[in-house]
């Protein structure tokens, strides 16, 4: 099953590297999937040059034939439900759901009553088979593909009290006092801080567990600013230090080829949008 689906994903599209990003995979492991395949039909199915593809006469007629049966695949292992009721999946990480997303759903909820939600959070990756509606949210460089829905920046974050303890200047501030998400985001603020620190707190591997740490009164924390901002609001956390950099990666929407034209996921996009560009105006007001 997951040959055919490297097969057709990297015919429709031409590229592994295009083929691989839609699968969630590697170039290389998308190019062994398609490789076995040609060796279980005893064909060549692709004519390689440099990084793109093309289609033998033998690829182009297996593309042809499968296109029915993904189909009927994609319909059997996801049968329509009797009430006709559409699902729309969003994969995205921890963090965004619970600072970003979460707090937005019940307009879309409202927007779209009909519509089954399924928000998957962890960091297994989802690989949906041809035509599901999903929808991922991710934070990664604008150059890796997908639609740029708002960009961040990098904040040091404390609570009223750490930071009144610890004062104005972070130079003094003791290296055990930084907790830091597994990530570059602390070694970018701290390099345009001019600060040679080496952080020794507590490390998380999620950005929002690193929040929480921090809402805990454990120690300060660099964060996306659009993760931040309900604590700051409440006034969990307050700025630790103002200094706010540009961060390098921004957060995406991606959305397959052969999806992308489902109502669901069109409606879906154009609520994301909307809250999108609110976001994105509060990170660039914020002082």
């Amino acid at each position: 099953m997951f040959c055919l689906q490297a097969f057709e994903a990297a015919s429709r599209l031409g590229n592994f590297s295009r083929a691989a990003a839609e699968l969630h995979l590697t170039p290389g492991a998308v190019s062994r999937q398609v490789r076995q395949l040609e060796d279980w039909c005893g064909q060549t199915l692709f004519e390689r040059h440099g990084s793109g593809l093309r289609l033998t006469a033998e690829g182009r007629a297996l593309q042809s034939r499968l296109d029915g049966p993904l189909a009927a695949l994609h319909e059997a292992v996801y049968p329509q439900p009797a009430e006709q009721r559409p699902t729309l999946q969003v994969a995205t990480l921890g963090s965004l759901a619970r600072a970003w997303l979460v707090p937005r759903l019940a307009g879309y909820i409202a927007r779209a009553p009909q519509t089954r939600l399924v928000v998957h959070t962890d960091y297994a990756l989802v690989r949906p088979p041809p035509r599901v509606a999903v929808v991922a949210l991710r934070h990664s460089a604008p150059g890796d593909g997908g639609e740029v829905l708002f960009s961040d920046r990098l904040i040091a974050l404390a609570t009223p009290a750490l930071q009144r303890r610890l004062g104005a200047d972070p130079a003094r501030w003791p290296a055990t006092q930084w907790l830091t998400h597994q990530g570059d985001d602390a070694p970018l603020w701290l390099a345009a801080a001019g600060l040679a620190v080496k952080p020794e707190g507590p490390s998380f591997n999620d950005a929002g567990v690193a929040l929480d740490a921090a809402e805990a009164g454990l120690g300060v924390t660099v964060a996306r600013l659009s993760l931040a901002l309900p604590l700051l609001r409440a006034g969990r956390l307050v700025q630790a230090h103002a200094l706010l950099t540009p961060s390098p990666r921004a957060n995406l929407c991606v959305v397959r080829n052969d999806s992308a034209a489902l109502p669901v996921v069109q409606g879906f996009m154009a609520w994301l949008r909307e809250h999108a560009a609110g976001t994105q105006a509060e990170i660039d007001a914020f002082v």
